[in-house]
């Protein structure tokens, strides 16, 4: 997968160590394109999403969830929390970076820097996690390949958070040429990959998995209006 992205998230990098694990969840989550200050994402909507999402991977899947694979894990913010609750984890990034950060905040030793369709199929996972990722893929192809192995890779579900809906990709630019000066100049080389629900019913019709979407109501959060989840179950 190779856009300009990349270049953003090999370019960030840790300021705050801290002792806290919600402080350093926060910063985390900054290393990964999430600034929580100035009066826009607070750490308490953050942990309150990763509370929701945890909720839905558990309550839905047919068996105890005590394993969390993510594809995309960039410095590790989710799976820090996921740890702290006792889950094993593992994750993977194509940020040497962010992996980096990660290798340094987890106890895992099952973190990889490579592309999202490389991830190995075994060992499985309870289930598997990506938030505010496949967005960043180059095009429909790529992200089918990658829900093949995070279909591979799961005993139970998969959680896709931050989808960029279509049916909003309009009003989501001409909300971005608003609100950020030069947006077309600025994100020349930045494309967001925009999807449609019948994309993932498909792909969850194909391999007989059961599928839920959910609105995203992270408080504060710019983007909730453009985006939506979605879980499946096998």
């Amino acid at each position: 997968m190779a856009n300009d992205w990349k270049r953003i998230w090999s370019n960030r990098h840790l300021d705050n160590r801290s002792a806290d694990p919600i402080e350093l969840f926060v910063e985390l989550k900054r290393c990964n394109g999430f600034d929580t200050l100035g009066g826009a994402i607070s750490a308490n909507a953050l942990v309150e999403q990763y509370e929701r999402i945890k909720k839905r991977l558990i309550e839905g899947a047919p068996n105890t969830i005590n394993s969390v694979y993510e594809f995309g894990c960039g410095s590790g913010a989710n799976l820090l929390l996921f740890e702290r609750d006792g889950f094993s984890c593992g994750g993977i990034d194509y940020s040497e970076s962010l992996i980096d950060i990660a290798k340094d905040v987890l106890k895992t030793g099952d973190l990889i820097c490579s592309e999202a369709v490389n991830a190995p199929e075994e060992p499985q996972y309870d289930c598997v996690l990506s938030n505010s990722v496949i967005a960043y893929f180059t095009d429909f192809d790529y992200a089918r390949a990658v829900f093949e192995k995070m279909y591979k890779k799961t005993r139970y579900s998969i959680g896709i958070i931050d989808v960029f809906d279509s049916e909003k990709e309009s009003a989501y630019i001409d909300y971005r040429r608003k609100t950020v000066e030069n947006f077309d100049e600025k994100y020349a080389g930045l494309p967001k990959l925009f999807y449609s629900r019948d994309f993932f019913t498909e792909f969850a019709r194909e391999h007989n998995l059961r599928i839920e979407f959910c609105d995203s109501t992270v408080e504060n959060y710019w983007n909730n209006d453009f985006i939506f989840n979605c879980f499946m179950y096998k």
